[in-house]
Parts: structure tokens; sequence; C-alpha cells
């Protein structure tokens, strides 16, 4: 009898919405979260004026149409290079220094700090909240920081045979954005990271190349 319930609300739910294109959909959904299906509002110009600077529906399917093309193509490059990153580091042998496992993790902790300030919390109240320590973070992260380790070593040493550096103004730029966006941030591990970001999408677009 549940599963017959849930099966004619979810029925019910999609009356009237059946003829929506992929982009209508995700459109309305993203607007109505919690709210049921039979009660989301008509697709119009109206409902498209909610979404910000749109004037007609037709402006607000274009643009989701749009983000969901360059969603699927972010994704299938992500495939390309988690492909790339398995196999360099499968074919890579040898002991990782303690100093660059650390050095991955504090980049870790660092991205996770931004993260967490970003949506108005602070760390210690995370840490908190799901009952760790920065220790106990370090050692689950542990085994990806070696695997991390590793594929900088790698990615640095094509960096440096193909001269694949990202210029002094490229790093300035993106520190720039960090700093303004976080306005806590250290400059120097701001820095640190944006270097490794760069050399790592130019090392990555290289090996795409190929």
């Amino acid at each position: 009898l549940r599963k017959m319930r849930a099966e004619q609300n979810k029925n019910k739910d999609h009356e009237g919405h059946e003829n929506m294109t992929e982009e209508e959909h995700a459109a309305l959904h993203a607007a109505t979260e919690d709210t049921p299906e039979s009660e989301w509002p008509e697709w119009n110009d109206e409902f498209a004026k909610t979404f910000g600077d749109f004037k007609t529906a037709d402006e607000l399917k274009e643009k989701i149409k749009s983000n969901i093309k360059t969603e699927k193509t972010i994704e299938q490059k992500d495939k390309v290079r988690l492909s790339i990153v398995e196999e360099l580091v499968k074919q890579t042998e040898g002991d990782i220094p303690e100093i660059l496992i650390q050095s991955e993790t504090d980049k870790m902790l660092y991205k996770l700090e931004a993260d967490i300030t970003n949506i108005g919390f602070k760390v210690e109240d995370y840490l908190k909240q799901i009952n760790k320590t920065e220790a106990d973070l370090r050692g689950e992260w542990r085994a990806d920081a070696e695997k991390r380790a590793k594929l900088q070593m790698i990615i640095h040493t094509i960096s440096e045979k193909e001269n694949l550096k990202p210029t002094e103004e490229e790093i300035e730029a993106d520190v720039l954005k960090i700093t303004e966006m976080y306005k806590d941030a250290d400059p120097s591990r701001a820095r640190a990271y944006v270097e490794q970001m760069l050399e790592n999408e130019k090392v990555f677009h290289f090996l795409e190349q190929q």
C-alpha cells in the first residue's frame, strides 16, 4: 500500500510538467527544491524574472542549457584527468619525503578552511560539530596526501622539462582574487596554493594534447 501510494503521489506530482524540457525541469526544481511538483509555478516570463536578470523564459532556458553543457564538459574533462592521474601514480615507484606529504596535508587543510570560512562558519566550530581535531583530519587524509605528493612530484618534473611554469602575473592575479574573497587568508599560503593549481592546470592541459 505504501508503494502504491508513493507511486500515485509521484504521478500526481508530474501532472502538467510531463512535457517540460530538461532545462525547464532543472530551473523549476532549483526554485522549488522542497515543494512537490504538483505545486510548482507555471513556466513563463514572470517565473524567469525571479532568477535574476532574465526578461523571458527563453532567456533563462538558454542560460540553463549553457550551464548544463558546461557541467557535462567539466565532468568529461575530470574523467580524463583522473585516468591520467591514476596512470602516472601507478607507474611511479619510490618513497615520498615526509615533508612533501605534510605539505599536501597543509594544502588540504587550507582548502577546507577557505571553504568553511566562505559559508560563514569557523573552523573550530566545524571541528566541534564533527567531533574531530585537526590531527584527526591529518591522519585520515594521510593516504590521500601521499598520493597527491607523488602526483605533485611527477607534475613538477613535467613542468620543469616542458617549461610549463605559471608566470608571476598569473600567480599574482589569482592570489589577489583569493585574498579579496577571503579577507583572513594567509597570503603566503594562498600563493603556494595558487602556484600549485596553475602549474597543475598547465601540465594537465599539456598531457591532454599528447
